[in-house]
């Protein structure tokens, strides 16, 4: 293997601040995305049961961007 065909590597640390910082970035952006996800679900949930004890029959037609049946 000659020198050019190779390549300088730099060891680095596993566990460095930047790593660090980005796992956290990761772990919050998608807890707060699983929260959203999870009280439209909850009140998807509720409306269904509202609507059958009341005995609701009209259509809700619902066209923003956070309908989860839009979602899924």
């Amino acid at each position: 293997m000659t020198f050019a065909t190779t390549y300088s590597y730099r060891y680095r640390q596993i566990f460095d601040i930047k790593t660090l910082l980005e796992a956290v970035r990761f772990i919050v952006v998608n807890f707060l995305l699983a929260f959203i996800f999870l009280f439209l679900t909850v009140e998807e949930l509720e409306w269904a049961t509202f609507s059958s004890t009341e005995g609701i029959k009209d259509k809700v037609i619902d066209e923003t961007s956070w309908n989860i049946k839009t979602l899924i």
